[in-house]
């Protein structure tokens, strides 16, 4: 039995070890952007707007396809990404263009072929904040936040087997990591309002 339990604690150490450093910089990229974001009153990702008109041609709003008139205003505009979210009635049609940290909404009014164009921009930190919460950062990056979920548990558990392996540590290890449940529950219980 002595055995068995010596080969677990030994994988588990080896699976901690290298789980934990592949998900190191995630670890410290989703640290550090939940500080971010807990603290958006430092105004590190303020947002800045900039309002612009632009005219349209009435051949692409007469009868608008929106795969080409997001073609035309992405080349009008030199914007990179593809639009987000389209969006036409009688009255306006309107196209957003968004990456992580920046939007571009874009108002066509049907009748004149004038376009209000907003851009806003919320620097590095609104874009770190973007990344972290998943927002307009497509379907790779939705995936990595997942994986990066995964690591960070697996190193968790991998963490507790370990422990259990050490006996010297045991003792103090288990209340210590009790001591954190309490706390946790404890202000979430007296604090967080319900």
């Amino acid at each position: 039995m002595k055995h068995v339990v010596r080969v677990v604690a030994h994988w588990a150490l080896l699976l901690h070890i290298y789980v934990s450093m592949a998900g190191f910089t995630l670890a410290i990229l989703f640290g550090a952007t939940g500080l971010t974001l807990n603290h958006q009153d430092f105004g590190l990702s303020d947002p800045r707007t900039t309002k612009s008109e632009i005219a349209v041609d009435r051949t692409l709003i007469d009868e608008p396809d929106e795969a080409t008139l997001e073609q035309h205003l992405r080349q009008q505009l030199g914007i990179q990404s593809r639009s987000t979210d389209y969006h036409e009635d009688p009255d306006q049609i309107q196209m957003t263009f968004a990456v992580a940290g920046a939007r571009t909404v874009v108002t066509i009014d049907r009748q004149t072929g004038r376009a209000e164009v907003e851009q806003e921009t919320r620097g590095f930190f609104g874009k770190l904040g973007d990344l972290h919460k998943g927002f307009d950062t497509g379907k790779v990056w939705y995936w990595t936040i997942d994986v990066a979920a995964l690591l960070i548990v697996t190193s968790s558990f991998t963490g507790i087997i370990t422990l259990l392996a050490l006996r010297a540590r045991r003792r103090t290890g288990f209340a210590v990591g009790m001591l954190g449940v309490l706390t946790v529950l404890a202000i979430y219980m007296i604090w967080v309002p319900k």
